[in-house]
């Protein structure tokens, strides 16, 4: 019997996940409907792609619909993940959102810091040379976990090398699994006072990649990382996690793959802030799913914004259909203020949020001590920093001046690895500057050392400052000194 265009069909699809993101896609490969979150939605009879994304993980089906279907993808959806995530973890009750076993991506990797990322199986954790619970409101823990992905049929990796420092680089604890290379991983977890550390990891081919952890009364900090198999390893292979809970690690948390998946898309950069997100986000205790959360907010407000300037100018196309999401400042604020009140209002990544709240005076908020976790608090600090240049010191951009394209977390190699880098880079924030001033001022000096650069630094209006500022994520106070001539 034939097939009536003319009646419609329903189609449910379910993920099992809020920041699952389903594509419905016609004969003709038009986009007929998307969603965050489970799918319901009813069309013609006829040939369908339907489309699931979540974290890593893609699925893809091509149906014929003829009848009303149900589609339940959430089984096909698997991710992968540096955390040891047990097969017993799941978001809701319904249904495992990991099991065991390699992901097998169906898609290739994405941008720099979203390549898919291997699985590891709860029941496989290495060995923990020491711990200790949290016994005090004024304590607090660092866990450090490294492990390769020893469920590839490549060639085998070695775990990447990792370190705990205090900021000015003192070796607080150490994990070379090289002393063990047998061992499939080394964990360790070491009591610190609550406040700002540096985490460095060493792959197997030498290269060092540093990021900042807080560690907060009352709570662990958790940090994973896994290294990549294979024979071609490249800076970023060894891929990283960090949680934060008020116990040991529990392999089988029920909220772990959810915050998992809410750093994947973070790191993506994808509109997948739905109502349903910012209803877990108001209730959730997870310090860490809040962060993650924040910012996906943010860039739903962005697609917004880009989204309505696009259609006042006619670039927006009718046939469209614009992610289903919505910002809301005022749930916004309450959120950054939820956050505040677990990790304090003086961590950076706080700091970088509270930018973006409602009649917020820049000017008022502290300067930070450290750099922040992620790279879009970053991103955020160093535009607030051309409104407040006191906000981002100088002493903590230098820090950070090798900053890495690895994403959510911001990332970056060691300022002392490579004093060649560090003069290249330097000569071309002066060209950067020069070329929107060709008229020189004053001599440009790099550092305590006060080596001389070949250009000279121009007179900047407020507007060329501030661009050079936000393209070089650099912060506004280097910028005046460069641009005034002056020592950094």
């Amino acid at each position: 019997m034939p097939m009536s265009p003319s009646r419609e069909l329903q189609l449910s699809v379910t993920a099992r996940s809020p920041l699952a993101e389903i594509f419905v896609i016609d004969d003709q490969f038009a986009l007929v409907d998307r969603s965050i979150g489970d799918l319901d939605c009813r069309v013609s009879p006829g040939v369908y792609k339907v489309k699931a994304k979540l974290a890593d993980a893609t699925y893809e089906r091509l149906i014929l619909l003829d009848e009303d279907t149900s589609l339940d993808v959430s089984g096909e959806l698997v991710m992968g993940s540096a955390v040891p995530i047990s097969p017993a973890g799941s978001i809701s009750p319904e249904g495992p959102i990991s099991p065991e076993g390699p992901i097998s991506p169906t898609v290739p990797a994405g941008p720099a810091g979203s390549a898919p990322e291997p699985s590891l199986r709860g029941d496989e954790l290495p060995h923990e040379q020491s711990t200790r619970s949290i016994t005090g409101l004024d304590s607090a823990q660092i866990l450090l976990m490294t492990r390769a992905d020893t469920q590839s049929s490549e060639a085998p990796a070695l775990p990447a090398a990792i370190s705990l420092h205090q900021l000015d680089g003192t070796t607080i604890a150490a994990l070379d699994p090289a002393d063990e290379p047998d061992t499939g991983g080394r964990a360790q977890t070491i009591d610190v006072d609550p406040g700002a550390y540096l985490v460095r990891r060493r792959d197997r081919m030498g290269d060092v990649i540093e990021q900042s952890v807080y560690a907060v009364a009352g709570w662990q900090t958790q940090l994973f990382a896994i290294e990549a198999s294979g024979d071609d390893a490249t800076i970023g292979s060894s891929r990283v996690s960090v949680l934060m809970a008020q116990h040991r690690f529990t392999p089988n948390d029920p909220e772990l793959p959810l915050v998992e998946a809410a750093r994947t898309a973070l790191a993506d950069e994808r509109k997948v802030a739905s109502d349903a997100l910012v209803e877990l986000l108001e209730e959730t205790d997870n310090p860490m799913l809040g962060l993650f959360g924040a910012h996906l907010m943010l860039i739903s407000r962005d697609a917004q914004l880009t989204q309505r300037e696009d259609a006042g100018a006619g670039r927006l196309s009718e046939r469209a259909i614009a992610a289903p999401v919505e910002f809301d400042q005022s749930r916004f604020d309450l959120i950054v203020d939820r956050l505040a009140a677990v990790l304090g209002s003086e961590h950076p990544d706080i700091l970088a949020l509270s930018t973006q709240r409602s009649d917020q005076d820049v000017r008022a908020l502290q300067p930070i001590s450290a750099p922040p976790m992620l790279w879009r608090s970053w991103v955020l600090l160093i535009a607030a920093s051309n409104h407040a240049p006191e906000l981002v010191p100088i002493s903590v951009w230098q820090q950070t001046v090798h900053v890495l394209p690895l994403r959510p977390f911001f990332l970056w190699s060691p300022a002392d690895q490579d004093t060649e880098l560090t003069r290249t880079w330097a000569q071309d924030i002066a060209n950067s500057l020069s070329a929107r001033a060709p008229e020189p001022q004053a001599e440009v000096f790099w550092g305590d050392a006060g080596s001389q650069l070949a250009s000279s630094a121009p007179a900047l209006d407020e507007e060329a400052r501030r661009r050079v500022s936000e393209e070089l994520l650099m912060p506004r106070a280097a910028i005046d000194r460069l641009a005034d001539g002056d020592r950094l």
